[in-house]
């Protein structure tokens, strides 16, 4: 059966109040993004952040499947990502929105992506600030 992706994306971002009846969307992402296919989780967050309309909307996707994305695909979905970062600045926002633990072996490459877009620095607001994937002595955003 092929899933309407307009319809996925929608029911997903309705998903984060909780409905019961909207939890099936929750699981189709969450099943493409750890899929092991880059492309298709790739394609489905794209999507996501497409559909998105306000802050509240693109942080649940960040601190779901993009956060997800980075941390199961690491550098091939940092490389997907930055590329696509240095002509779209919501994608940026989104970016700096996910949280990375300390030991993730890309922290220190999404904090100089970070850095690149302006959250660090402050110039920027980001989506979300964790105290264990931004550096102490980053001014608060």
């Amino acid at each position: 059966m092929e899933i309407d992706l307009k319809r996925l994306a929608e029911t997903y971002l309705r998903s984060r109040h909780q409905r019961h009846e909207d939890f099936w969307a929750w699981e189709e992402v969450n099943d493409k993004v750890s899929s092991g296919d880059l492309d298709r989780a790739y394609d489905i967050i794209l999507l996501l952040l497409k559909t998105a309309a306000t802050d509240d909307e693109l942080g649940y996707v960040a601190a779901g499947p993009l956060e997800d994305l980075v941390d199961g695909y690491g550098d091939r979905a940092l490389d997907r990502l930055e590329q696509a970062c240095d002509e779209d600045s919501r994608l940026q926002f989104a970016l700096s929105g996910i949280w990375l633990l300390p030991d993730s072996p890309v922290l220190q490459r999404w904090q100089g992506l970070m850095v690149k877009y302006g959250f660090a620095s402050g110039k920027r607001r980001s989506l979300s600030r964790h105290p264990d994937c931004w550096s102490d002595s980053w001014p608060e955003c």
